[in-house]
């Protein structure tokens, strides 16, 4: 009739068991945090190092036009002296308005970067704090888990004594029986909440993990960013290469401006007296004639000054359009 009833030195044992495992998970998740602080900071330094490198090649640049202004001023006579500095100003404002815009783009990238970060850490922290308010949770329910296994203990041994008089006492046996299956649901009961405890902590793990994969895809766009500046630089340098040149040609210039009136584009050939403004269609008229007289001695003179209220798509496409239809370098 004893060897009916569980053994009950296997379930304290199993219980001592859970709790020597939370000291090494929480080590565990130290690291984890660890971790994630020294990749966050080498995302910040790296992207210190990005704008670095954009400062020195908006210099080398400079340094760049500088020298092709001094090689130009001595091979060329005054007016060619002149049209070319124009041309080349032109060429640098457009390039000075794409790496504006392309530093533009760099630090709104680094800027959403370290807003994404901050919300990365204050996410790290909430998790850090549900970690731990589980881990509370978690060793409340052990507690109560104790003191409920104490009072299996106690009913059990009530039980061996009413045993010992179930011949007179079988209505108290039956109560005893009843008091019996409520202790052990109980048990039940805590034993499945501490198992949401722990699926709780292993779902927090996962999202750990999740934002380590997003700080490391932050990193890749970083190098993409980094890559796609390098094949910028590369254009730039194949087009800084002074090859076109306007010794011995007829110049045409246009100067294009963007005012609150709108588009302001004024043309001169040699034998005018000054600037006239014309439409883009009657400048082109004027050009398709000068191209048709001078054939690959035009050359066309595109005036952007500094202050045009230009974009660098909209000069670009403008000049690019001119000089692909008649210029003769482009022909």
């Amino acid at each position: 009739m004893y060897a009916s009833f569980p053994s009950i030195g296997g379930s304290q044992a199993g219980i001592g068991g859970e709790n020597s495992f939370w000291p090494s998970f929480t080590d565990i998740m130290m690291v984890i945090t660890m971790i994630f602080l020294m990749a966050t900071s080498i995302l910040v330094v790296r992207n210190w190092q990005l704008v670095a490198e954009l400062q020195q090649s908006i210099a080398a640049e400079r340094i760049a036009s500088e020298m092709i202004e001094s090689t130009s001023q001595e091979n060329a006579t005054l007016e060619e002296r002149l049209a070319n500095a124009e041309q080349s100003n032109s060429i640098l404002r457009l390039r000075l308005l794409r790496k504006d815009e392309e530093l533009e783009l760099a630090q709104s990238a680094i800027r959403e970067q370290e807003s994404s970060i901050a919300a990365m850490e204050l996410r790290n922290s909430e998790l850090q704090l549900a970690l731990q308010q589980s881990e509370s949770q978690l060793a409340a329910a052990n507690l109560e888990i104790d003191a409920t296994t104490a009072q299996f203990e106690e009913l059990s041994r009530q039980i061996a004594t009413l045993n010992q008089q179930l011949a007179q006492q079988q209505l108290d046996s039956e109560q005893t029986r009843t008091q019996l299956e409520q202790a052990r649901g109980q048990i039940a009961s805590l034993s499945e909440s501490s198992i949401q405890q722990q699926q709780n902590i292993a779902q927090l793990t996962q999202e750990k993990e999740q934002l380590s994969r997003e700080l490391e895809a932050y990193n890749q766009q970083l190098l993409t960013l980094k890559g796609d500046y390098e094949t910028v630089k590369s254009k730039y340098e194949e087009l800084i290469k002074p090859a076109r040149s306007a010794k011995g040609k007829y110049i045409a210039e246009v100067y294009y401006v963007k005012g609150a009136s709108g588009e302001v584009i004024r043309y001169k050939q040699p034998g005018d007296d000054g600037f006239s403004r014309l439409s883009l269609v009657e400048v082109e008229a004027r050009l398709d004639q000068l191209k048709r007289e001078h054939g690959k001695n035009l050359y066309v003179k595109i005036i952007i000054p500094q202050d045009s209220g230009l974009t660098y798509s909209e000069a670009w496409q403008f000049m690019r359009k001119l000089l692909v239809k008649y210029d003769y370098y482009y022909q």
